[in-house]
């Protein structure tokens, strides 16, 4: 019988990604469920007992570790996927299935699934005792992971940039430009690479191309078209469009 999936990320294509390298191992897994938000996600795991989670560690409403300890009397393996290295994740290797760095790639998953294969029919246990103290253990830490200051290469040196002066990233062709309230740099880390590592709490996509340090926004606004805009405290109060994929994360500010 196939392992019942759930798959929670806060990025559509993220979770597009997911579904469409999952839905290639029918006879291991079988989808029946997406959550965008740690919310959602505890409502749907309480409602559809998933076997298996693929859990993004980052999301807007509350990050991963927070989310697990809502849904304790759950019976379900995890598998995470982040753009954390593996040094963040070590302490969960004897509780946790697997975890997936992003971008995930074809065949790294396929050594998940061979881990899904071994598992099951068999029935998943809930993580208990240690994992959750390793769990309680690393949300008290999870801080520290965030991206605290920017490198910028220029010339032969290399600028570090603090990340509280970091008023909003904005991704151009292949690389993503970092403004300040004094200047501006441009780095070749992707947008969506660079989320990952931010503190959502401090930083807002607002665009698939914006990214925003959410202190540095003055106003929302809607334009004539009905669309919603920000207005940022920089010295040219630049305007930003919101896309409707991030409306709701606007508003919830």
């Amino acid at each position: 019988m196939p392992c019942k999936v759930l798959i929670i990320d806060d990025e559509p294509l993220a979770r597009n990604r997911m579904r469409s390298l999952l839905e290639v191992y029918p006879d291991d897994v079988e989808i029946i469920g997406e959550a965008s938000s740690a919310t959602q996600a505890v409502e749907k795991i309480k409602t559809l007992h998933p076997d298996l989670i693929f859990l993004d560690i980052q999301m807007p409403d509350k990050n991963a570790f927070e989310m697990l300890q809502d849904v304790q009397d759950e019976e379900f393996l995890i598998v995470f996927t982040t753009a954390f290295d593996h040094y963040a994740l070590n302490s969960f290797e004897e509780d946790v299935l697997d975890y997936l760095l992003k971008p995930i790639a074809e065949e790294r998953l396929q050594k998940t699934i061979e881990k899904i294969r071994n598992m099951f029919p068999q029935k998943p246990t809930v993580p208990t005792g240690q994992f959750w103290d390793k769990l309680n253990i690393a949300l008290s830490h999870l801080n520290q992971q965030y991206l605290q200051r920017i490198q910028v290469k220029i010339g032969n040196k290399i600028i570090l940039v603090p990340i509280d002066e970091v008023i909003r990233f904005k991704s151009e062709d292949k690389y993503t430009v970092v403004y300040t309230l004094t200047n501006q740099y441009i780095i070749d880390t992707p947008l969506i690479e660079l989320e990952v590592l931010l503190d959502p709490r401090q930083f807002v996509r607002v665009h698939r191309a914006h990214l925003l340090a959410a202190d540095y926004i003055a106003e929302i606004q809607r334009e004539e078209a009905g669309r919603l805009c920000v207005v940022l405290k920089d010295k040219y109060k630049t305007v930003v469009p919101v896309s409707r994929n991030f409306v709701k994360r606007v508003r919830s500010l």
